[in-house]
């Protein structure tokens, strides 16, 4: 699958589209897009996905995380947590344990535009 690929699926299932309960748009303007990420123990979130973006980790959880491919991983939630995510990704999660809170900030001259089409 080629970026451009990835980039139309990513838009194709925004975080904010499939989960608004779950992802609210804190801010946006034509740099970034800031989203407040809230769930309680046990909330399930459908396959979504998430353009390049800085993670920052307010809260502790425990995650089943599922990739489209149907493999699985447990992933720990912890406050202070800071992670730059370079690819646009898809996944689904469910809440095993405390309570999901990040902010997720989303850098838009990060995310790549499509190449052109060829003559």
């Amino acid at each position: 699958m080629t970026v451009a690929d990835r980039a139309a699926r990513v838009e194709s299932s925004d975080s904010t589209i499939v989960a608004p309960e779950v992802h609210q748009v804190l801010f946006e303007n034509e740099h970034v897009r800031v989203i407040d990420a809230r769930a309680a123990q046990g909330s399930n979130v459908a396959m979504h996905s998430h353009p390049p973006m800085l993670f920052i980790g307010l809260g502790s959880g425990r995650q089943k995380v599922t990739w489209p491919d149907g493999t699985t991983q447990i992933v720990d939630l912890n406050p202070g947590a800071v992670v730059w995510q370079e690819e646009p990704f898809e996944h689904a999660w469910e809440l095993l344990a405390g309570e999901v809170r990040v902010l997720l900030v989303e850098v838009k001259s990060a995310q790549r535009a499509p190449a052109p089409v060829g003559d």
